[in-house]
Order: structure tokens, then sequence, then C-alpha cells
């Protein structure tokens, strides 16, 4: 039975490790972050983020991390969800789905009324898994500053 749990200081190897293997799957370069920043940014004064955690028989099965955000076309408070990953050996036992709906149950309580992520064209599992929630696949074009790029941004 999959339990769903707030992310927690120790779980740091753990997400780290995780986060390495989703950005890796999504055939990008690996994620960099480390059990240190996950600390230092998730548990600090003001923690960037917010986590939960998958459990399945006493075995971390998956993580989600999401924060806080604002609509102003809606005049609504909602979460950006920017990762979801599940590992292998408990996909399709319903994590991920236990994973969306404990960030949905945090935003509701938080008062937020919606969600938004991203998901790559490429990963037709996941769009396949979201297409089973009958969440909309929304037509938008994501814009990303990275690195030198976001360099150039911030000293125009």
């Amino acid at each position: 039975m999959i339990q769903i749990r707030p992310a927690t200081i120790d779980d740091a190897d753990a997400v780290a490790g995780m986060a390495r293997a989703l950005s890796l799957s999504d055939g990008g370069s690996p994620s960099d972050l480390t059990p240190e920043k996950y600390r230092a940014d998730g548990f600090g004064d003001s923690p960037a983020f917010s986590a939960l955690i998958a459990e399945c028989d006493d075995d971390i099965a998956g993580y989600a991390v999401f924060y806080r955000g604002y609509d102003t076309d809606s005049a609504s408070r909602g979460v950006y969800l920017a990762d979801l990953y599940v590992r292998e050996a408990f996909r399709r036992r319903g994590a991920g789905r236990a994973l969306i709906a404990g960030v949905a149950d945090f935003c509701r309580q938080d008062g937020a009324r919606w969600m938004f992520w991203s998901v790559l064209k490429r990963n037709r599992p996941a769009r396949k898994f979201y297409r089973r929630l009958s969440v909309e696949l929304k037509d938008v074009v994501i814009c990303a500053a990275f690195g030198k790029a976001f360099d150039r941004l911030s000293e125009m």
C-alpha cells in the first residue's frame, strides 16, 4: 500500500538520488541537486519548495517537489509541481497518482485553487499518465533562462 507523507530533512539522500534519476530519464544532464542543497533550500529559514514522499512497504517509492505560485487571471493561489518521480520498481502501483493527489490536497488546505506542471513532449509515458488523470494538456510554450542566458537577463 502506498503512503504519502511530507518530506523531511532526513530524505535528502533519497530525494537527491531520485532527482538525478529523473533528469537522466528525461534525457537531460544529471541534476545539480545534492543532499546538502536539498537541506539548505528546503528546510532553512525561507524554504524554496515543499516536498512529499511516497512510501511502499517501508521503502521510498517516489517524490514530488512543488512550490507556491499566484495566477493573476484567476486571482488565486496555486502550486507549480516541479518534479514528480516514481522509482521503476514501484511504477504502476498507484504511487504517482497518490503523489499528485497529495500535492492537490496540500494545495487545497493551503487555500490554493490550481496546479500547474510541465512535461517534455518526448516523455510519452508521463503524458499518457496525465491524460488518465483527466487533466488538460495545454498548448503552451515554456520559456527558460539558465546559466549565461539568465545572467544576460539579469544584467539588461
